[in-house]
């Protein structure tokens, strides 16, 4: 609710255009959480774990490819 306050007041936007970029971020989030499961499931077949937690999620959210792609190299280096 805080950041919804934050957001109306510093952008002087309408409630519409903040409804619709947080629509935006939560489909992002969605979407990041399902292509962190389909890598987890692939990447398991090979032997490796790739984590799914808070901060893989927002890292894949706002970075997308290069971020799942920063966390499975960083899984590899750890496990090699």
């Amino acid at each position: 609710m805080i950041s919804l306050f934050v957001l109306f007041i510093v952008s002087k936007l309408n409630w519409t255009m903040i409804f619709e970029k947080l629509a935006v971020i939560w489909f992002k989030l969605a979407f990041a959480v399902m292509i962190l499961f389909v890598a987890h499931l692939l990447l398991a077949m090979q032997g490796y774990v790739l984590p799914i937690n808070i901060f893989s999620i927002a890292t894949v959210t706002f970075l997308g490819i290069p971020g799942i792609l920063c966390i499975a190299f960083t899984t590899f280096l750890l496990n090699f």
